[in-house]
C-alpha cells in the first residue's frame, strides 16, 4: 500500500485565506473549533489530489485522508509528493500543542494544514473531511486546539467480541471527533479474547461459551425476538463447533493486535490494553482453576471469584501475561482494572491469610491495594505506567504515580483522593458516559451538557487528562448494536473532550447532530434515531383523531402497528395522518434508509370529554399564590402511591416543580396546586425524573412514571376546559435525584412549568 507523506517542515507561502463580504457559511463541524474565519469563494478538489509531504514518519495518514476527501464524490487518487506544492500542503509549528492543534485555511491556492505533531495532522483532516461538499471545500481558516489532551473510549470485546475490521471501523469513525485514545477491555469474566503464547488455554477456551447457557446470550436471542431486531442476534460468524456443540466467541491474535495498534496510530490513537485482575477474572480460573482461592470458577454475594493473592503462583501468572501485553502495545499507559472485587474469598484462605500476615495487612482492603502496589512496580520496571479504576484510590494512603478512571459518582471521595493524591484523573461517570446505558429523547442533551470538572476538582484542574466514554457489550451483541449506542452520544462526549465550554452551545449543536447522523446514514451505518413526534404515550381524542409523527431527520420512515406487534420491514408507514376514532394502542417505530429498525414507541389513545376547570380565571380566590404547596418526606420508597402513608417531615412553598437543596438521597415530594390551561383543548404534559413520578390533573392521572429508574421521560395528555385545574405530582428519589415536569408544546417542545402556570389557595 502506497502511503501518505506529510510535510513537517517549512514551505513557501500559499495564497490560501482571504477575507471578504458574503462569506461562506460556517460549516456543520463536530466538535466545533476554537476560532473560524470564512471567506468567499471554494476550492475545487481534483479527481487526484496532490499532498506535500516529507517525513515518512506521517505517511499513515493517507488512508484517513482519502477517506474525508472521498466523501460524497469520486477520488481516483491521491499523489504523494515528498516536497514542494501541491493540493494539500502540511507543515509543521512546534509552538501547537501536540496533542491535536492545528491550523487549517484554504484558499484559492490550495488546502494548507499546519500542526505542532501528528494528531493536529489528524485532527485537521478529519475537520476537512466534514467541509467537503460535492468535491468542494469553502475558503476559511480555522484555528484550534483540544481542551483536554485525552479524549478516550473503552470497547469492551470480553463481552461480545469484534472482529479486527469492525474495531477498525469503530475507530475510523471516532478518529473523524478527533478521539485519541483507545482503551482496549480484553478480558473480563465473560471471555479472553488475546493471545498469550505462554498460556493458549487462555484465549483457545476462554475465547469460547455455550450461548445457550450464557445469560447475556439468552436475553438478547430473546429481544431479537420480542423487538424484531436482528441486530441483537450474535454474528453467526462467530460460532464454531466443538465436539458436537456450537459455541460463540473469537479471540485477537497477537497479530491482529499489532494490526490495530498500528491501525489506530495512523488515526492518532494511542492503544490502552486492558487485562482485568485480580477480579473479573472467571476465564482465567475456568482455565487454571488453582489460581483462584476455592479452585473453582463461581460466583460470590456480588461479583465472580477473584484470583488469590495469597499464592506466588497468581504473581507469576499476572507478570508473565502483562510481559507479553507491554511488547504488544508500545504506548505507555497499561490498564490493569482492579474493580469489582468480591474479597469475601480472601477471608477464608489461608494463602491470603499468611499473605495478609506477612506484610502487616489489615483487610482484604489492604490485600487488594497490596497486589496493585506489587503489579505498579511490575509495571514501572518495563516502562509502563498503570491505569486503574477509581477503587485504587479508595484509601489516602495510594500511589501518586499511578492514573485514576473515576467512574462512579457514588463515591466522590475516591476522585478527591486522587486529585489531592496529585494522581492524573481520566472522568468517565457511567451515569453520563457508559454508552450502553438505555437512550431516550433527553439522553444526547443529558451528555452534552454535563461539565465533568466540578467543585471537587477545582483547584486540581491540572490532574485531569480527559474524559473517556465506555461501551460496555453485555448486551451489544453487534457492529450495528453498538453504532447504535454510540451515536450520536459520542457526538456530545467529543464536543466536551474537545471544545471549550464556553464554545458550546446546545441548540446549534442538536442542528448539527442531525446533519452528521445524516452522513451515518448515507454511509449506511447505524446510529439511534431521533425520537418521532406526534404523540405521548398516554393521547385522548374528542371524537377522532389525526396522528401526524415525525422524525427530524431526512430519509428515515416510521412504521406501524395496531394490533400490539412491533412494526417491522413489511408494516405501513405513516405516509400522511393516522386516523384515530376507536381506542386502541398504535406501536411507532422508525427506520433508517438502510431499513435498520429504531426503538418501539408505544402510544395508547381514549376517547374523553373535557373537564371542567375548577375555577375559571375570573373566579380565582383572592387568597391564590404563585408555586404550589410541597410536602417531603425523608425516607425511601419504592413507588409513588406509598408516598402518602407517612407524615410529612417538611411543609413548604415552591415557586414550581423542582427539587430541594437538601436532601441529597432517599426522599420524596408531593406538589399539590392548580395549573393554568389557557384555552380550551388537549393539553400534553411530561415528567423527566430519576427515579419514580406521577402526574395526576383534575383527579385524572394523566402521566405515568413510576418506578425505581434512571432519568426517563414519560408523557401524557388530557383534555381540559379553560381555566385553572388541581394538579398533582408526586416524585420519589432513591439516588441521582432529577425532577422536571411541564407542557408538551405543538412543535414537541418541552417547556418545564413556571410560577405563572402554577397557584395554590392559602
Amino acid at each position: 500500500m502506497r502511503m501518505n507523506r506529510i510535510l513537517l517542515a517549512a514551505v513557501s507561502a500559499l495564497p490560501l485565506f482571504f477575507s471578504c463580504r458574503n462569506a461562506n457559511d460556517v460549516p456543520d463541524i463536530i466538535p466545533v473549533p476554537l476560532s473560524v474565519e470564512m471567506g468567499r469563494g471554494y476550492y475545487t478538489l481534483p479527481e487526484r489530489v496532490q499532498v506535500s509531504c516529507m517525513d515518512s514518519s506521517m505517511f499513515a495518514i493517507e488512508d484517513f485522508l482519502k477517506l474525508n476527501l472521498s466523501c460524497g464524490q469520486d477520488i481516483h487518487e491521491i499523489s504523494m509528493e515528498t516536497g514542494g506544492r501541491g493540493d494539500i500542503v502540511c507543515v509543521s509549528d512546534d509552538s501547537l500543542d501536540p496533542s491535536g492543534a492545528y491550523v487549517l485555511e484554504v484558499g484559492r491556492g490550495g488546502i494548507r494544514i499546519t500542526a505542532g505533531a501528528y494528531p493536529g495532522v489528524v485532527a485537521a483532516v478529519a475537520t476537512l473531511g466534514q467541509m467537503v461538499k460535492d468535491g468542494k471545500v469553502p475558503h476559511a481558516k480555522i484555528n484550534d486546539a483540544p481542551r483536554f489532551a485525552w479524549r478516550g473510549f473503552m470497547l469492551d470485546v470480553a463481552r461480545h467480541f469484534f472482529t479486527v475490521d469492525e474495531v477498525k471501523a469503530i475507530l475510523t469513525e471516532l478518529a473523524r471527533y478527533k478521539f485519541n485514545k483507545f482503551h482496549w477491555h480484553l478480558t473480563d469474566d465473560q471471555g479472553w479474547r488475546i493471545e498469550i503464547k505462554a498460556f493458549p488455554e487462555l484465549a483457545l477456551n476462554g475465547g469460547f461459551r455455550d450461548p445457550l447457557a450464557h445469560n447475556h446470550d439468552i436475553y438478547t436471542a430473546a429481544r431479537a425476538e420480542r423487538e424484531k431486531d436482528p441486530a441483537s442476534l450474535l454474528p453467526s460468524d462467530r460460532m464454531v463447533i466443538r465436539d458436537g456443540k456450537t459455541l460463540y466467541g473469537g479471540y485477537y491474535t497477537q497479530d491482529d493486535i499489532r494490526d490495530v495498534v498500528d491501525f489506530a496510530a495512523s488515526l492518532g490513537m494511542d492503544v490502552i490494553p486492558e487485562i482485568d485482575m485480580p477480579g473479573h477474572s472467571l476465564k482465567t480460573i475456568e482455565s487454571f482453576p488453582e489460581l483462584s482461592c476455592s479452585g473453582k470458577a463461581v460466583w460470590g454475594k456480588d461479583f465472580s471469584v477473584p484470583l488469590c493473592l495469597g499464592n506466588d503462583a497468581t504473581l507469576e501468572f499476572a507478570k508473565t501475561v502483562y510481559g507479553e501485553i507491554f511488547g504488544l502495545f508500545p504506548y505507555e499507559y497499561v490498564h490493569l482494572g482492579a474493580d469489582e472485587v468480591e474479597k469475601s474469598h480472601w477471608q477464608s484462605c489461608p494463602k491470603c491469610r499468611a499473605r495478609k500476615a506477612a506484610y502487616n495487612l489489615e483487610d482484604e482492603h489492604d490485600l487488594q491495594d497490596w497486589f496493585v502496589s506489587v503489579m505498579e512496580s511490575y509495571f514501572k520496571d518495563n516502562g509502563k505506567i498503570l491505569i486503574g479504576w477509581d477503587e485504587i484510590a479508595a484509601k489516602d494512603d495510594f500511589s501518586k504515580d499511578a492514573v485514576v478512571q473515576w467512574w462512579r459518582p457514588w463515591a466522590p471521595a475516591n476522585k478527591r483522593n486522587a486529585a489531592v493524591n496529585g494522581n492524573g484523573i481520566i472522568l468517565s461517570p457511567n451515569e453520563f458516559y457508559y454508552m450502553d446505558i438505555a437512550q431516550n429523547r433527553n439522553t444526547l442533551m443529558k451528555v452534552y451538557t454535563y461539565e465533568p470538572v466540578d467543585g471537587i476538582l477545582e483547584g486540581y484542574e491540572d490532574c485531569v487528562l480527559g474524559v473517556h466514554a465506555n461501551l460496555w457489550t453485555e448486551y451489544v451483541t453487534s457492529f450495528e448494536t453498538a453504532c447504535n449506542m454510540l451515536f450520536p452520544r459520542m457526538f456530545a462526549v467529543s464536543e466536551t473532550a474537545w471544545s471549550s465550554p464556553e464554545h458550546k452551545d446546545a441548540k446549534d449543536f442538536t442542528r448539527r447532530s442531525l446533519v452528521h447522523l445524516g452522513r451515518l446514514d448515507a454511509c449506511g451505518l447505524n446510529y439511534r434515531i431521533p425520537d418521532p413526534d406526534g404523540f405521548c404515550d398516554s393521547n385522548v381524542y374528542i371524537d377522532s383523531l389525526e396522528v401526524e409523527v415525525s422524525v427530524p431527520l431526512d430519509g428515515v420512515i416510521v412504521r406501524y402497528t395496531s394490533d400490539g406487534s412491533i412494526p417491522g420491514p413489511e408494516s405501513p408507514f405513516c405516509s400522511g395522518p393516522v386516523v384515530v376514532k376507536e381506542d386502541c394502542t398504535l406501536n411507532f417505530r422508525p427506520f433508517t434508509s438502510a431499513g435498520i429498525g429504531g426503538h418501539t414507541y408505544s402510544a395508547v389513545y381514549r376517547a374523553s370529554e373535557y373537564i371542567l376547570p375548577a375555577f375559571a380565571f375570573d373566579e380565582l380566590p383572592e387568597s391564590a399564590e404563585k408555586g404550589l404547596e410541597v410536602c417531603r418526606y425523608d425516607r425511601k420508597f419504592q413507588d409513588c402511591a406509598s408516598i402518602t402513608s407517612a407524615e410529612p417531615d417538611a411543609e413548604y412553598v415552591s415557586e414550581s416543580v423542582v427539587l430541594p437543596a437538601e436532601p441529597e438521597s432517599d426522599f420524596a415530594l408531593v406538589f399539590r396546586g392548580y395549573v393554568s390551561v389557557p384555552e380550551d383543548g388537549i393539553i400534553s404534559f411530561y415528567t423527566y425524573t430519576d427515579d419514580g413520578s406521577v402526574m395526576t390533573v383534575s383527579g385524572k392521572p394523566v402521566v405515568e412514571n413510576d418506578g425505581l429508574h434512571s432519568r426517563e421521560e414519560k408523557s401524557g395528555q388530557a383534555a381540559l376546559g379553560k381555566g385553572w385545574h388541581p394538579i398533582e405530582i408526586r416524585y420519589f428519589d432513591h439516588g441521582g435525584g432529577y425532577l422536571e415536569a411541564g407542557f408538551i408544546l405543538a412543535d414537541g417542545t418541552r417547556r418545564p412549568f413556571t410560577s405563572s402556570d402554577l397557584c395554590f389557595l392559602l
